[in-house]
């Protein structure tokens, strides 16, 4: 019983002591990071910090962290089952780490009761224990910025209203563009993924999850109780590690996808008009293989992932697997169902482009080229099934026999 006893006080004690491990003195602060050069990093980072200088502890909150050693890793990242985790780190080395990419990181102070800090702390050291700290990940409703506004909107007494004077509405989709202008094949990549959920109006407080607007929108947020005479939420912001752009900006590409697909369709042209049909086929069949893959990845991503923001995805209009029964079907030799095969695609690809500005979709911009290079060959393809006196192979060879005997 004694020895029961002393455990029961020692628990006591422990818990006691976590309690007290930061005074009332203690600061909380929202803590934002600017983009890195690197995919992952592009949209910047958010934090919370709370330093205690009578007890010397200085740490950081960190919602924005996954282990590359789970199993299945890819796999779970793929289909949207990705744990992400709560980490604690020290102040001092989290600010190594961006200095390291060169990225800025600023801090906003709360305007917290004595009472909401305790209560925030305490939620958050129980949030980090291990059967609390894991959570499932979701880029626009449950990531490292979200999770901060609902750890403040929680713990705030009386509850909060919102400055919208600062408030632009845009799209989730629109959001992304500002950051993906220096990457255009990355955002090319990240607009084919995206479906019709992407698209809608975010409102004030759901473009919260870009770590910009969560900085922003929290500044423009009000207490409902003040503070010290204070009614908003965010102290002025303070700079405490400056942007070094030679680390943390990406080197510009060749040539974007728009400049690319144009001068794709221009070769694609000169194909339809110059090539023998054993070249066109060859052609046809690796135009073709792209968009049929990637119809198979779409809706792999619409039917069989948890990523909602790719439900409905209007990208396998032209990015359909209808275009690779014409590949198989053309590796073949199988040319008149090919034909038959890529009209059906063409269809598709037509819908799409008269419907570009009415389909409750944005689409990429590089896209018009590529869909008006594979309507070029469809019809080259498609003509002269129905009727083959207008096949424009037929019409240039007549024109380069003409030209031949008029030589002589």
């Amino acid at each position: 019983m004694k020895i029961l006893l002393l455990l029961i006080f020692a628990l006591a004690m422990k818990g006691n002591a976590n309690a007290q491990y930061f005074s009332s003195h203690a600061e909380i602060s929202l803590v934002t990071c600017s983009p890195g050069s690197e995919l992952y990093s592009i949209f910047g980072h958010s934090a919370i910090r709370v330093k205690d200088t009578t007890t010397q502890t200085d740490l950081i909150f960190n919602y924005g962290v996954f282990d590359f050693g789970t199993s299945n890793f890819y796999w779970k990242f793929v289909r949207g089952k990705l744990q992400y985790q709560l980490a604690i780190q020290r102040t001092s080395r989290f600010v190594e780490s961006y200095r390291a990419e060169g990225r800025m990181i600023k801090v906003e102070k709360m305007r917290l009761s004595r009472e909401e800090k305790d209560r925030m702390i305490r939620f958050l050291r129980v949030n980090y224990l291990p059967e609390n700290r894991y959570y499932l990940y979701d880029f626009f409703y449950n990531n490292c910025s979200t999770k901060i506004w609902d750890v403040a909107e929680e713990h705030v007494k009386g509850g909060l209203e919102f400055d919208t004077s600062v408030y632009d509405p845009q799209s989730f989709r629109d959001l992304l563009a500002p950051y993906l202008a220096s990457v255009p094949w990355a955002r090319l990549g990240i607009d084919l993924l995206l479906g019709m959920p992407t698209d809608q109006i975010a409102n004030f407080e759901q473009q919260m999850y870009l770590p910009d607007y969560l900085s922003r929108n929290m500044s423009h947020t009000l207490r409902q109780e003040p503070v010290n005479g204070a009614a908003a939420l965010l102290e002025p912001e303070r700079v405490i590690l400056e942007r070094d752009p030679a680390k943390s900006q990406f080197g510009k590409p060749l040539m974007g996808p728009v400049t690319a697909f144009s001068l794709l369709l221009g070769v694609v042209l000169l194909f339809t008009f110059l090539a023998g049909q054993k070249v066109k086929r060859w052609v046809d069949a690796f135009l073709l293989l792209m968009p049929g893959l990637l119809g198979v990845l779409l809706l792999f991503m619409w039917f069989g992932s948890d990523h909602q923001q790719m439900d409905w995805n209007l990208n396998v209009l032209w990015a359909n697997p209808v275009a690779l029964a014409f590949v198989f079907l053309a590796l073949g030799n199988k040319m008149r169902s090919a034909g038959i095969a890529y009209g059906v695609w063409l269809i598709f690809l037509v819908v799409n482009l008269i419907g570009w500005h009415w389909i409750p979709q944005d689409f990429h911009p590089a896209l018009l080229p590529l869909l008006l290079a594979w309507i070029v060959r469809g019809a080259d393809r498609v003509v002269p099934l129905c009727c083959p006196r207008l096949a424009w192979g037929d019409r240039w060879g007549f024109l380069r026999r003409r030209l031949k005997r008029d030589a002589f």
